[in-house]
């Protein structure tokens, strides 16, 4: 579980990514031939990506109609769902393109028809692209203390892939930038909790599965291939 390729370029794209609702226009075919081979890769442990051109997006998204499914088979922990969508969306940045996950921003009953849902299925994201209107900008994250309770260099001091695997997840976008994870870090690993108190917490898991694909990707770039697996408290992660 949540065993997938990283890629170098998401580590920059990790640091241009933020939320776009307003584009100029709809990926070219280059760039949607692109996705739709990741897409393709990442359809796999009841995860199924698909691409589609057309109408399902609501109004406040604005001068695209091509968007992302995450199809899930029911049980499927919504982390995984947040992991394999957020490697499109890092992909799609590093292409210069623009984002934006959706909790209720499309219609329900255009994105079943478009999928052909079926009853062991559900659909509880998607994701729009296209070229974005404006620049990119680094949204307001949360202190690292009060992320993990550590500053930057009582992290480094546990490992350089300990601080970077952080320092990513930190960066992870999540419902009205909630950042609902309880992040620790110690010599051996980075894990991320299942916070008491959440406000959004429909979309919890799935924004937890989007930090812990962040914070593989950082610790990649340290040179760390982790593997996160499932404990009492949540995820942890072991390079």
């Amino acid at each position: 579980m949540f065993e997938l390729k990283l890629e170098k370029n998401w580590y920059d794209a990790m640091y241009k990514r933020s939320s776009v609702r307003a584009y100029t226009g709809a990926p070219d075919k280059e760039q949607l031939d692109r996705l739709g081979v990741l897409c393709r890769k990442l359809s796999w442990q009841g995860i199924t990506v698909r691409m589609f051109k057309g109408p399902g997006l609501r109004s406040q998204i604005k001068g695209t109609d091509v968007y992302a499914v995450i199809v899930a088979k029911k049980g499927t922990p919504m982390e995984l769902e947040g992991y394999m969508g957020e490697a499109l969306v890092l992909e799609a940045t590093a292409m210069g393109l623009g984002t934006c996950w959706l909790g209720a921003g499309f219609h329900m009953d255009v994105i079943s028809r478009n999928v052909s849902l079926q009853n062991d299925e559900e659909v509880h994201c998607v994701i729009s692209l296209g070229k974005a209107n404006l620049p990119a900008f680094a949204p307001k994250r949360k202190d690292i203390v009060k992320v993990c309770g550590k500053t930057e260099e009582e992290l480094a001091a546990l490992g350089v892939w300990q601080k970077e695997a952080v320092l990513a997840a930190r960066l992870a976008p999540s419902a009205i930038n909630m950042q609902p994870w309880k992040i620790t870090a110690d010599r051996s690993s980075v894990a991320i909790e299942e916070p008491q108190f959440v406000l959004y917490k429909k979309y919890a898991a799935l924004d937890r599965g989007i930090a812990m694909l962040h914070a593989a990707v950082g610790a990649y770039h340290a040179g760390r291939e982790a593997i996160w697996k499932k404990n009492e408290e949540g995820y942890a992660m072991k390079a």
